[in-house]
């Protein structure tokens, strides 16, 4: 699996665009998603625009950060704005986000591109992302398997090599444990650390966002871009 800066390294280089990447991701996707189930929507059409974007901004020098047209999964309980935000849920299944997440939002300040809303145990209530009211996710290691959740999505997302990074939620363990089942890095930042704003609360005296990579380094690189205070959060 590459690394967020092995990607960055080739990008930078010019040895390969961004909608070049993305479509790489896309197509790795459609390969694994039958046998793993880890999506639960993506909008190929905005990815690869905001991918074309990204790509224009390296062509004028003026790129956001090294990493500028990376894509990364989010679980399906961090707003987006424009993308349906269920929760793995079909109670909230027409809604779509009016705003983005403070996480988002510096995501997208970073240039990095959402791509695509991952499952999870439905309403961050369960441990193996079998609890979903869309389908069950399997562990891309062995599909025989969990693979932990709640953000059971996020980390099978990664396991399976369909995106590099992707964000996740922890409460009692919903990012350590399924990174543990699907020997991929994730962690629960210090409580407060990182905004909860637009991030659907499970129990949010003690909700994170965070990482879920391939790498130490990854995770360090996502936490930093994540961290910080926020008149938003409660």
């Amino acid at each position: 699996m590459k690394t967020l800066f092995k990607i960055s390294e080739e990008l930078n280089a010019g040895k390969i665009t961004s909608v070049d990447l993305c479509n790489e991701y896309l197509a790795s996707l459609e390969k694994s998603e039958p046998a793993v189930n880890a999506f639960l929507s993506i909008d190929k059409n905005k990815i690869i625009e905001q991918a074309k974007e990204a790509d224009k901004r390296r062509t004028e020098g003026k790129k956001l950060s090294d990493f500028d047209g990376i894509p990364i999964a989010i679980k399906d309980n961090i707003t987006v704005k424009g993308e349906p935000c269920t929760c793995a849920s079909k109670i909230l299944e027409p809604f779509n986000s009016p705003y983005d997440a403070t996480v988002i939002s510096k995501l997208k300040q970073s240039g990095l591109i959402p791509f695509g809303r991952t499952n999870m145990d439905e309403f961050a209530m369960g441990s193996s992302c079998e609890n979903s009211a869309y389908v069950k996710t399997k562990n891309p290691r062995n599909t025989d398997h969990v693979p932990g959740g709640s953000s059971g999505g996020s980390a099978a997302a990664v396991a399976s090599g369909a995106v590099p990074v992707a964000l996740g939620s922890d409460t009692g363990g919903s990012i350590r444990q399924p990174a543990s089942f699907c020997g991929v890095v994730g962690f629960k930042p210090t409580y407060g650390r990182v905004s909860r704003y637009g991030l659907v609360a499970y129990a949010s005296s003690l909700d994170q966002i965070g990482p879920l990579t391939n790498s130490v380094q990854d995770a360090a690189v996502i936490y930093d871009i994540l961290c910080g205070f926020d008149p938003k959060d409660s």
